[in-house]
């Protein structure tokens, strides 16, 4: 007997479609956005999202999201404005990838950014990004490509770097940064 495979559609999980909702919400959204396919689920409901029908999501097969690309949806400029919010940190806790580049963000990278320890891919770039390097980025073990240039970020470049042994790529040009490169960073 021949058994068709059954199609395994993730559901977003209430919590992280929520924390979605409400930074959507802050942000200034151009009318014909891609992510108008973010739609609110009603409070306390038990009805779930597929994560397919979510633009620039991808979930795990428990329902947390694993990939977070808005970068322009792959076509540059989305022309979003806002800023990053702390609890991108806290609320997508699964977050393996995590594109926002090519928009119109402003504001710090929020010291939160460090607690999204399954993180492999971080693209940050150009964008309007300002203020110094978090030093939680130290917390990222598993990064291997990090892309934060052409921003206003400025400061000097931190040695926590160093801790990212997985790291093959970083890209920080066209930043403020200023003093030598830590010697941790070659480890």
């Amino acid at each position: 007997m021949k058994l068709s495979p059954i199609p395994n559609f993730a559901f977003v999980s209430l919590e992280e479609a929520n924390a979605l909702h409400k930074w959507k919400a802050t942000l200034q959204i151009p009318n014909n956005s891609l992510i108008s396919s973010w739609i609110p689920l009603p409070l306390n409901s038990s009805v779930s999202v597929p994560c397919t029908s979510w633009f620039g999501i991808v979930c795990n097969a428990d329902g947390s999201i694993k990939n977070l690309n808005i970068s322009a949806s792959g076509l540059k400029a989305n022309n979003f404005s806002g800023v990053i919010p702390p609890e991108i940190g806290t609320m997508l806790y699964n977050l393996e990838i995590f594109y926002l580049n090519g928009n119109n963000l402003s504001g710090s990278i929020p010291r939160e950014i460090g607690q999204l320890t399954s993180l492999y891919k971080l693209q940050l770039s150009d964008n309007f990004l300002q203020g110094e390097l978090p030093p939680t980025l130290g917390n990222l073990t598993k990064l291997v490509h990090l892309y934060q240039y052409n921003n206003k970020l400025l400061g000097e470049i931190l040695s926590s770097l160093g801790d990212l042994t997985s790291l093959n790529v970083i890209y920080l040009d066209h930043n403020q940064l200023s003093g030598p490169i830590p010697i941790e960073v070659g480890n």
